[in-house]
């Protein structure tokens, strides 16, 4: 062999050592810093060098079995290359084994860990729907008429807002002119009008029209609401949630001085006081009644629309929600509760003197969800007209299927006769006459008493001369014709009533007298009325014991005590 060839193979040897050396170095070393050390090359740039090493190699060895043309030589190279294994390759195949093992353990630690992952959320859904169960056993456990009941004592608040209504009768044009003319009336006229307006900035648009009560006007003070708020007072196992109206500190010192005015006796002191509170709900309720009874109907509306608009700011923040599912409840025991249903009742007035019935409708129909059971307004002595007259009469009927039960209403003449009505105006006239048939029979006083308002000359002799026979009979008698007579007041509602009364045998027994008393209720829903001829059938130790209009026959007890305003 030749000293070249000799020279180029220990060359050779030793930097395949050198770079063995390097490389058992490089795989103690971490991935992270070796990376860093140098750059990893691609597999094809790798193949390309191997295969100019093998080609130059191939060359030389050509060179010098040429050069030296002995085969002795060619054997000795031969047997030099060919000394088996060399310990550089052993360290590449262990290397490469425990990089294989390495891999290995790498990608058993990935899948487990993804395994974990799986099972930890399939365990968290598992958790989830263990938890969701109790609440799906409390809904099932709600008596479906009850769930039922909720949903027709849902309320629409987009029906609470009389300008909606006012739209569809009037149009547009007509709601316009009626806020141009009550600004008009505030710049021409003093007195209350100037009283009531905007002491400086007015209401921004935001705070006027996001409100579940009432849309509030651009003339009105931007003012805070003085201390009133709401909050949760029970989550109920029917679902329904009870909330109550609070007052803080500083709604305290207002309503002390809202008192001191009262004890004055002087209106002009209350419009002051109103002044500098324009969203105290007791001297907006004061100064309304003081406007009514001047004569000014449009402002006492107005300023019991700025008290709706007050409680509509402090409501809770999930009362309007539930509300919107009939589940919303405010007790009456509590007085800061009870301005709210007094504000409502008297807002529903001002809105039957505008025809708005259909606003009505659904204002009364809050007032029974806020406490179905009791209804200690005796909304259902007047729910059936202003079902009739703002057409309605579907969600009436339904309402009194849900009714009937808890509260008896097939008891109440003024449900039953309208009902027969309600039911012919369903489209459903056969089985409108047989109800109302059944209900002339059962109160034929009424009837008579109806036939006389409404100037019908033709009584059926089956109803002739029939007089109430106890003061309950009376009162139902009066409240009934006095409120109920322009729902038959039509050609169709006339000859239907002629027809089936007449078909009413003469000599038909009576049923037995009814002489229960009154309720604290029902006369609490009479003075409510305004109605001399009305109120004079409330018994006269209930009469005694009105101390205020403000809040007439409040409940024997307080079981809630009210909040501590100091």
């Amino acid at each position: 062999m030749s000293s070249r060839a000799l020279r180029k193979a220990q060359k050779e040897r030793e930097e395949q050592e050198l770079f063995a050396d390097q490389e058992i170095e490089d795989a103690d070393e971490p991935d992270e810093s070796r990376s860093a050390s140098r750059p990893q090359k691609s597999l094809f740039s790798m193949l390309d060098e191997a295969e100019g090493e093998h080609s130059q190699y191939d060359d030389d060895e050509d060179e010098q079995e040429l050069g030296e043309g002995g085969i002795q030589q060619t054997r000795e190279t031969a047997g030099t290359e060919n000394l088996g294994p060399t310990p550089t390759a052993k360290r590449k195949r262990k290397k490469k084994k425990a990089t294989k093992e390495k891999k290995g353990i790498i990608e058993e630690r990935t899948q487990d860990a993804q395994m974990d992952e799986i099972d930890a959320a399939l365990q968290a859904l598992s958790t989830k729907s263990n938890t969701a169960k109790p609440d799906t056993a409390t809904v099932s456990s709600v008596d479906p008429e009850v769930e039922e009941l909720w949903k027709l004592l849902s309320v629409d608040t987009s029906h609470l807002h009389a300008t909606n209504e006012m739209r569809r009768l009037f149009g547009r044009t007509a709601v316009e002119d009626e806020g141009e003319g009550r600004r008009n009336r505030g710049q021409q006229h003093g007195g209350l009008a100037a009283a009531i307006g905007s002491r400086g900035a007015s209401l921004a648009d935001l705070a006027r029209k996001r409100n579940i009560f009432i849309q509030g006007r651009e003339s009105w003070p931007s003012a805070p609401s003085g201390g009133l708020g709401m909050e949760v007072v029970e989550k109920r196992p029917d679902g329904s949630v009870e909330y109550s109206f609070v007052h803080n500190g500083s709604y305290g010192d207002s309503q002390r001085q809202f008192e001191a005015c009262v004890a004055s006796m002087d209106p002009e002191r209350m419009i002051q006081h109103l002044h500098f509170n324009p969203y105290h709900i007791a001297t907006l309720l004061q100064v309304s009644e003081i406007a009514k009874h001047q004569g000014d109907h449009a402002i006492a509306g107005e300023l019991l629309e700025r008290a709706l608009f007050s409680f509509g700011r402090a409501v809770h923040s999930t009362f309007s929600n539930n509300l919107s599912h009939g589940k919303a409840r405010l007790s009456f025991l509590r007085a800061e509760n009870r301005e709210f249903w007094l504000a409502v009742w008297r807002f529903i007035g001002s809105l039957s003197m505008r025809s708005l019935f259909r606003t009505s409708y659904e204002w009364l129909k809050l007032l029974l969800a806020l406490d179905p059971f009791n209804d200690p307004y005796r909304i259902c002595l007047t729910i059936d007209q202003y079902a009739i007259r703002s057409k309605q009469v579907e969600h009436f009927l339904d309402i009194y299927k849900a009714m009937d039960k808890p509260w008896v209403w097939g008891k109440l003449p003024n449900i039953q006769l309208s009902r027969g009505l309600a039911i012919n105006h369903a489209k459903t006239l056969n089985n409108g006459k047989q109800q109302l048939y059944q209900s002339a029979a059962r109160w034929p006083w009424i009837t008579a008493r109806l036939f006389q308002e409404l100037e019908i000359d033709q009584v059926p002799t089956s109803i002739w001369g029939s007089m109430p026979r106890t003061e309950r009979e009376i009162l139902e008698m009066e409240m009934y014709v006095k409120r109920a007579k322009n729902i038959w007041n039509t050609p169709e509602a006339k000859e239907l009533l002629v027809e089936v009364v007449s078909a009413i045998p003469t000599g038909l027994k009576a049923n037995n007298p009814d002489d229960s008393p009154i309720t604290v209720d029902e006369a609490r829903h009479i003075l409510l009325t305004e109605d001399p001829e009305l109120i004079k059938h409330i018994p006269k130790e209930m009469i005694s014991k009105v101390a205020s209009a403000s809040d007439p026959l409040p409940p024997p007890e307080e079981a809630v005590p009210p909040q501590d305003q100091g």
